[in-house]
């Protein structure tokens, strides 16, 4: 994919990339580096157009994919690069490095029912503050999580909501995952 920062002709470009993938475009205001007035919508997935590569998302976590569906996707053989994965150009949470999945990148729905399984296995509530607004939680970080949840100590669903797309190869698997599900 070639670099569409400041590039006035993005459109033409992302029309392009789209149509080739089998998604639509919808009206959009650009937020970046990329002019854009256009971008992708597949169900509940949002493509927008970064500098080299694609950055498709969900608004709500579950609407992602679950760990299992990511390592599907993931581990699935990229169809022109012999001995590759797609997960290395199609990358969950947009992680420079490609990583499983299942690591740090999926995440829980946050509430009160992930805190009650927190707290049960001796994690504590508590308060945070950030300008005028606070709340509580259970302070625990992403790594913490991905490990409790591998080893059989918490038992929550997580999802991959976020994907950096960085060839035209890769944004066409995974819309053609997602049309599957």
């Amino acid at each position: 994919m070639i670099n569409l920062a400041g590039n006035k002709e993005c459109d033409k470009h992302i029309r392009e990339e789209l149509y080739l993938a089998g998604v639509e475009t919808i009206p959009a205001e650009s937020r970046g580096e990329v002019p854009y007035s256009i971008e992708g919508r597949l169900g509940n997935w949002r493509f927008r157009r970064a500098w080299y590569y694609w950055v498709v998302s969900t608004e709500l976590c579950q609407d992602g994919l679950t760990v299992k569906q990511a390592l599907e996707f993931h581990e699935k053989p990229n169809p022109v690069c012999e001995n590759d994965i797609l997960g290395f150009v199609v990358r969950a949470g947009g992680h420079a490095g490609g990583i499983s999945p299942d690591g740090y990148v999926a995440q829980p729905v946050y509430g009160e029912e992930l805190d009650e399984k927190l707290m049960a296995l001796g994690y504590e509530k508590e308060k945070y503050t950030l300008g005028k607004k606070s709340w509580e939680g259970v302070s625990i970080n992403y790594g913490e999580l991905a490990d409790l949840c591998k080893s059989g100590k918490l038992d929550v669903e997580r999802y991959v909501d976020c994907y950096h797309i960085d060839t035209q190869v890769g944004l066409v698997e995974f819309v053609k995952f997602i049309k599957n599900l």
